[in-house]
């Protein structure tokens, strides 16, 4: 019984790790002219970190939190001023974007993110 814990414990360990790193998705800005790069840090100890930048421009987003991951699908916690949740699926070495926040996201969102690093 307790191999069998060990093994489960051990394989979700495994299954988190596998899923940090950095994922990034450049798109074209909602207002026309110019990209919105997109970039999503997971790292194995729990901590995320969610950027966007428009090219171009000096204003930049970023937000801090913890992320967690259940089967495919990873959960994002950013905290800060405006504390937000998203939630990806994830796709081999891809986010694919679920769950966010409209306000700061638009309609079509963060995209897909594609895993750099």
């Amino acid at each position: 019984m307790r191999m069998a814990f060990a093994a489960g414990v051990l394989a979700a360990a495994c299954a988190t790790t596998d899923v940090a790193g950095t994922y990034e998705a450049v798109l074209p800005a909602a207002s026309g002219g110019g990209e919105r790069h997109i970039r999503v840090t997971l790292r194995p100890d729990g901590f995320a970190a969610v950027s966007s930048a428009f090219s171009g421009r000096p204003s930049r987003f970023l937000a801090e939190g913890a992320w967690e991951s259940a089967g495919s699908e990873v959960t994002v916690n950013l905290g800060g001023e405006r504390p937000a949740r998203m939630v990806f699926r994830r796709a081999g070495d891809q986010l694919i974007a679920r769950e966010w926040d409209r306000s700061l996201w638009g309609e079509a969102g963060p995209g897909v993110l594609h895993r750099v690093e």
